[in-house]
């Protein structure tokens, strides 16, 4: 349900008509999409008296109504927040999506997983935090003096300012499966869509650090919240992750190791899910200024929208980057950028 719509069609018409059916507030501004790149983050009056009007009152009352309902339901799935910010889910990885109905609850809010789809390089996982009469439920980056548009309403109020007429209180929200160590977490996301100022989703974005030896099962879900004095809050929801099958794409030996200052390279290994193309490459410091100096890597004939170099617990640093789409050939030509954007570099791998 488009939600301007239902603005458009209640516009004009007078207050006292629409006593018993809430008005349309606007819709939440896209925030901007933070990307990180080898481990950085950068940082969405008319006045009508006729049978007629009683009549689009009470269809707009309807279409309101089945707008409420829906949102009710929680449109705002793994899918569904892809496409708020700009993004495509493989169609592939549709039946591989888990409804999930693990919920936990304290004494005056709760939170629920809704839905989540993983591969051995990602977990993606939306989680539901709802206030109930107490409390408007705002992202967990945002501020009291934050405009309303921050949970989709419009107008000039700050939250502290609507939360205060309401009668109610301000939470501020955030969730990971960062605790999980087994599960190989290193890097997460999160973006936020209300779907009502007391209920907000969150779309988790778990990057995992994994060879396959770290397979998904029983996680945690960690939800904290903190009021607008500061009192932190937590809830924790165990369920069970089933992991989307993967193909071998191959292991892929590098013609230079050594062809970029700072570092020489080991073995490529890439892999293919439903999720899209992960990528792994080993890396060992040689120069730590030059290595510093490398900003980016693109791939021929791979685009990626999220990946990075981490170090793992046991001293090693990887290039690794999933969900990328393309081409997966027997040649994988790698390239590599500084900080200007400058072309470093280029090593050339070949499948074994």
């Amino acid at each position: 349900m488009n939600r301007k719509l239902i603005s458009k069609a209640l516009n004009g018409i007078e207050e006292t008509y629409l006593v018993e059916c809430m008005t349309y507030q606007g819709r939440r501004g896209q925030a901007p999409e933070r990307k990180p790149k080898m481990g950085k983050y950068e940082n969405t009056t008319a006045r009508p008296h006729s049978r007629r009007l009683l009549a689009l009152i009470l269809a707009a009352c309807l279409i309101f109504a089945l707008a409420t309902t829906a949102y009710a339901a929680n449109l705002f799935r793994i899918r569904e927040m892809f496409k708020t910010y700009n993004r495509e889910l493989p169609e592939a990885a549709d039946p591989y999506i888990q409804t999930q109905t693990e919920a936990a609850q304290a004494e005056d809010w709760s939170c629920r997983v809704t839905e989540s789809l993983c591969d051995l390089g990602k977990v993606l996982t939306t989680i539901v935090v709802s206030g109930g009469d107490q409390y408007i439920v705002a992202p967990d980056d945002a501020y009291p003096s934050d405009g309303v548009s921050t949970i989709g309403l419009s107008g000039d109020q700050t939250l502290e300012e609507y939360a205060r007429d309401q009668g109610k209180q301000l939470l501020f929200a955030s969730a990971t499966l960062m605790s999980n160590e087994e599960l190989g977490v290193f890097t997460e996301m999160q973006k936020f869509e209300n779907s009502s100022p007391s209920e907000l989703t969150i779309l988790l974005e778990s990057t995992r650090m994994n060879d396959g030896t770290n397979p998904a099962g029983e996680v945690v879900c960690s939800v904290f919240a903190r009021g607008a004095d500061g009192e932190q809050k937590r809830l924790e929801v165990p369920f069970t992750l089933s992991e989307a099958p993967a193909s071998a794409g191959g292991t892929y030996v590098p013609e230079t190791p050594d062809a970029i200052p700072g570092m020489t390279v080991g073995e490529a290994t890439v892999t293919q899910t439903p999720l899209g193309i992960s990528v792994r490459i080993p890396e060992t410091v040689t120069d730590q200024d030059a290595f510093n100096e490398i900003m980016k890597v693109e791939i021929d004939g791979i685009t990626y929208s999220e990946g990075g170099g981490v170090q793992e617990n046991d001293g090693k640093i990887y290039f690794q980057f999933s969900m990328g789409q393309g081409t997966v050939t027997d040649t994988l030509t790698v390239h590599y950028y500084d900080w200007d954007k400058q072309p470093i570099g280029q090593i050339v791998f070949k499948r074994k």
